[in-house]
């Protein structure tokens, strides 16, 4: 009985945390409009030897490896796309230049609904009914 009433705290935290992760579907349907933008070019899964090397990879994070002395980068999609994202150092720089762009949009939402809360919460307390006389 004692076991259980430390174990249940955990399983709910797990659960919790697992329930704020993102999905591999939500992951490259929020990456993939970017790396496009970016320039990386889609290169569709369409063989079984393309399909199979698809599989062998890393998915859903951008890669790089030198060839002919050049980096190359890739994006590995097996979940929605079933294809790849292949482009160079320079779509690599434009894409990261656009993930922060994203990243100051959703920090200016967040603070903006934070302002916007404080707002209607000071509306709605006493001080707002002395401070407006109503």
């Amino acid at each position: 009985m004692m076991v259980t009433w430390r174990v249940y705290p955990l399983l709910v935290l797990s659960v919790l945390a697992g329930g704020c992760a993102e999905s591999h579907t939500e992951r490259a349907q929020r990456l993939e409009p970017m790396l496009a933008e970016a320039g990386f070019r889609r290169v569709p899964a369409d063989t079984q030897a393309r399909a199979q090397k698809l599989d062998d990879m890393t998915s859903l994070r951008i890669s790089y490896a030198a060839r002919n002395g050049k980096l190359a980068y890739w994006f590995a999609d097996p979940y929605v796309c079933n294809c790849l994202y292949v482009g160079s150092r320079q779509n690599f720089e434009q894409f990261k230049n656009l993930a922060q762009q994203e990243k100051e949009e959703s920090a200016q939402e967040v603070s903006g609904e934070a302002e916007q809360e404080k707002y209607e919460e000071f509306m709605s307390s006493p001080a707002s009914q002395i401070f407006y006389g109503q």
